[in-house]
């Protein structure tokens, strides 16, 4: 026995020798130091019952568990021991072995302190407890080489977020993939797989609920690992992300209504500006030519004619450009009428066979023998006009654009379908966004991303509908329905507004008139010039600047100012509040001329003192009353 001792002195762990009737037959070094038993020696010990180096607890595990398992399997493997000493309790792992000596068999207990093993099942409870007290749930995700998937440890969260326990789904994740909607299941998988395949993160977001609540979005990120008998495995976490969903959303919203609100005032304004100054000189000049015609040239003051009414539709494009706010407000005016379709759609492809024929296109139109349908002409020719048009724009070169329609009931359907790329899903939820190209403003292709906004707004207004119809092949088939002429009853058309006097008395009269003009647009000058000497007694002085203007104005004050908004040096209304500071020129009468027609220019422009608002292109059948109106008034001051 003691060459027994002494062989265990020296071991690094602690050991402990029990007969069977459990008296201590020998302790090591190792196993004294733990129990601040160093400096005594190990015979002391022998003969002593084993319980005074047991804890209660430890005592009782020792006469109950481990005394009896070691008799009847001869050994216990890793069972955790408390031992009792001067300092308190040591944990120990403790490996028993039944060991035969002559003098009868005993127990060879192998003991390892537990500090360490202890101190990480704590940090694990700590662990535990974080992860099943947070809004989320941590998972460990195994699929097999198989395909076979379940999800090996779930913390608490996925109770809440799935109305599942960590339980139900250790043996397959089909719990949990039913919980998640089946719309957005197969994205999910796909995703998983994706990560597999790739061994990158498995990102996704998907709608999942609680057993049977709503429907919330939820985010999952997990990291995959390959093992080596080819299953995968991801550890991650999971949670709902509605709220931050939906907040991110809504901003995003905002940002992009506020950037397309943005967008579509500046466009307005440069829109406004671009075209309806050449436009003035257009109509303009060909007012006065078919003036100078009439009546001894009609087949000249036929062309004339024409290039007025192209002039005007025109302007009547810009028009509807600009006033789309007021069209998505429903302050848009229309004039009902039964209207034949059949010559309408000619005249639409008869002005766009040009561009038909630049791009190598057929054009098949068949809407023959139809009943007139319920509709303002000017408003269904743009729409029709557009709908072409982008047909032309967006369908292969040497290819073929198709526009049908049928009659069916109270109702009458007209289609444009075109042999283009078609449309994605996205595009098409994006489609009558105003000034939302869909990707087209990145190509060469033409546009305002405005025509289908307003179009279908003015299809609507008619009592129609304008949609993106389903196409048998590719391209996009775009699909106008509006109501039978007699089964339709049209609302009465507003009155007209009064149109001012046209009375030319004082323009006409003996006395001389200056007038001065603020104009730098030089063909502008040339058509107010051109306009105004048809009346001898009325003279223009022309400025091409503010400065110049008012440096005029000063030298020799007119009978009425005319002035530009956009000068080169500064806008009308600064000018006119100069002109007002001067003393001989506050009472003169002032009118804006500009090619910003928005309503609330016009209002800024008469609360800053004008008392006329001319837009371009000018009427100039309606100047000359105009011109009487404001001249009147010093007329019959001077006759007084």
């Amino acid at each position: 026995m003691a060459t027994l001792a002494a062989e265990l002195e020296g071991l690094p762990v602690g050991v402990l020798h029990v007969n069977l009737n459990a008296e201590i037959l020998a302790l090591n070094r190792c196993l004294r130091g733990w129990l601040g038993l160093a400096n005594e020696d190990s015979a002391a010990w022998v003969g002593l019952p084993v319980d005074q180096l047991l804890s209660r607890p430890g005592r009782v595990l020792y006469h109950t568990h481990l005394l009896p398992t070691l008799r009847l399997h001869g050994e216990v493997q890793e069972l955790s021991l408390a031992l009792q000493a001067p300092s308190g309790t040591v944990h120990v792992l403790c490996s028993a072995r039944l060991l035969e000596r002559p003098e009868g068999a005993i127990a060879q207990l192998v003991l390892s302190p537990m500090r360490e093993r202890l101190r990480i099942e704590a940090e694990l409870a700590r662990v535990q407890r974080a992860a099943d007290a947070a809004p989320l749930s941590l998972f460990e995700c195994v699929r097999d080489a198989n395909g076979r998937s379940w999800i090996g440890y779930a913390s608490a969260g996925l109770i809440s977020l799935y109305g599942i326990t960590p339980e139900s789904v250790h043996f397959s994740d089909a719990p949990w993939l039913e919980q998640i909607s089946p719309d957005d299941r197969p994205a999910l998988l796909a995703s998983r797989d994706a990560s597999a395949e790739r061994m990158t993160l498995w990102r996704c977001e998907f709608r999942a609920r609680s057993g049977s609540g709503p429907w919330r979005i939820h985010r999952l990120i997990a990291q995959p690992y390959a093992e080596p008998d080819g299953r995968t495995v991801w550890y991650g976490a999971m949670g709902d992300v509605t709220d931050a969903a939906t907040a991110a959303a809504a901003a995003l919203e905002r940002d992009a209504a506020e950037r397309a609100s943005r967008s579509k005032s500046e466009f307005l304004a440069r829109m406004s500006h671009e075209l309806r100054t050449p436009l003035n000189a257009v109509i303009g000049f060909s007012h006065l030519l078919g003036e100078d015609l009439r009546p001894s040239h009609p087949e000249l003051l036929q062309r004339v004619a024409l290039i007025q009414a192209a002039g005007r539709h025109l302007l009547h494009l810009v028009d509807d450009v600009l006033d789309i706010g007021r069209i998505e407000a429903g302050q848009l005016r229309l004039h009902l009428a039964p209207v034949n379709l059949g010559p309408l759609v000619a005249q639409v492809c008869a002005e766009l066979d040009g561009a038909r024929q630049a791009r190598g296109l057929e054009l098949d139109v068949q809407v023959d023998d139809l009943p007139a349908v319920h509709a303002d002409e000017t408003r269904l020719r743009q729409v029709l006009t557009n709908l072409v048009s982008n047909a032309i724009k967006y369908t292969r070169e040497q290819s073929l654009v198709q526009v049908r329609a049928h009659a069916e009931g109270n109702r009458v359907s007209l289609s444009v379908q075109d042999d283009g790329p078609g449309l994605s899903p996205s595009q098409r939820q994006q489609l009558f966004q105003p000034f939302n190209r869909l990707g087209a403003e990145r190509s060469r292709v033409e546009g305002t991303g405005l025509g289908l906004v307003i179009s279908r707004h003015l299809v609507e207004s008619m009592g129609g509908e304008l949609q993106l119809a389903e196409s048998a092949g590719r391209g996009c088939c775009f699909e106008v329905t509006l109501p039978r002429a007699e089964a339709a009853a049209a609302p009465a058309a507003p009155a007209a507004p009064p149109s001012p006097a046209l009375s030319t008395t004082t323009l006409r009269a003996g006395r001389r008139w200056e007038l001065l003009y603020a104009e730098d647009n030089e063909v502008n000058a040339l058509l107010m010039q051109a306009f105004l000497a048809r009346y001898p007694n009325l003279v223009l002085s022309v400025a091409p600047s503010g400065a110049a203007a008012l440096a005029r104005a000063r030298q020799q004050p007119p009978d009425l100012l005319l002035l530009d908004m956009s000068l080169p040096d500064m806008d009308g209304r600064t000018l006119l509040a100069l002109m007002r500071a001067e003393p001989s020129l506050a009472h003169i009468p002032a009118v804006a001329v500009t090619a910003e027609a928005m309503p609330d220019e016009r209002a800024r422009a008469l609360a800053a003192g004008f008392q006329g608002y001319w837009t371009k292109p000018l009427d100039l059948a309606r100047l000359p009353g105009e011109l009487d109106a404001l001249l009147q008034p010093q007329q019959a001051a001077a006759a007084a």
